[in-house]
């Protein structure tokens, strides 16, 4: 390809523009493209893809004035800061983090590493994230739901439950219910706010700038499959997936028991892990 070529495809494949003669130098071997940029592993991995779940919900990328590229999670939940930076560091990234106190809002873990390389990947088109998810779609839905996921379990009846997430792109909630549907767990998405819905946040009025969408899974065979499949690296909102899966399973040995003695089984009735 000719040097302008080599502009142009880098340019459509990756939203960047570089010089003529920044190409030649690359090209001659004087100038290192990875100069000064410490590499991390892209190629589709079970962390990689739990880092594309994960930013697709809380975590947020940032360039600052002094040319640093910065990827950042900040959350309540210790477990879940903890298994994001396990997962940077597994890619070969050297993360930082910390805890901040604010009297403002909750105290929050907080987990951050410099990395144009990662930066520009997560940046990049979202079809390329995509890919990594398709890979691994187990780890990438534990990371989006780690981060957007909330459950809801029946406290008069725990047989009763919903895993659910809200996000503002609605083409990213399909593509979950996609990956969902292959792993056999049935969702649904609908409109939770419509844009311009006034909301209370710690005594102040709020309104949503756009329509936030929420993707649901609630048939009890399928929240089921989801905390046996996916579940969550969060531990307070897997106990309340084990209530549940208690709870169903019980239910289930029960009617399989009861449905066998009308049948004239004659079996005794199960009892573990009732």
């Amino acid at each position: 390809m000719s040097y302008s070529k080599i502009r142009e495809a880098i340019m459509a494949e990756f939203n960047v523009s570089v010089s003529k003669a920044t190409v030649l130098r690359w090209c001659k071997g004087t100038h290192n493209t990875f100069n000064k940029t410490k590499r991390v592993n892209l190629e589709p991995s079970p962390e990689l893809a739990y880092i594309v779940g994960a930013y697709l919900g809380d975590a947020s990328v940032s360039e600052t004035g002094n040319y640093q590229y910065r990827i950042r999670l900040k959350v309540m939940d210790r477990d879940f800061a903890q298994n994001f930076e396990r997962a940077l560091k597994a890619m070969g990234a050297n993360p930082r983090t910390g805890f901040e106190r604010n009297r403002g809002r909750a105290n929050r873990w907080w987990v951050e590493v410099t990395n144009k390389e990662l930066f520009m990947f997560l940046k990049g088109p979202k079809d390329r994230l995509f890919e990594v998810a398709r890979a691994y779609p187990k780890e990438f839905l534990r990371g989006f739901f780690d981060s957007e996921g909330s459950v809801y379990v029946d406290t008069k009846d725990p047989r009763k439950a919903a895993v659910v997430a809200d996000n503002y792109d609605r083409d990213i909630l399909e593509f979950c219910k996609g990956q969902l549907e292959i792993l056999g767990i049935h969702s649904t998405i609908y409109l939770a706010k419509k844009k311009g819905t006034k909301v209370l946040i710690r005594g102040q009025e709020y309104q949503y700038n756009n329509d936030l969408y929420r993707i649901s899974i609630h048939r009890r065979a399928s929240v089921a499959r989801f905390a046996e499949e996916i579940g969550f690296s969060i531990s307070r909102k897997q106990e309340k997936l084990r209530i549940f899966l208690e709870a169903y399973y019980h239910n289930t040995a029960e009617k399989d028991y009861h449905s066998k003695c009308i049948a004239g089984g004659g079996f005794e009735p199960p009892t573990s892990g009732l």
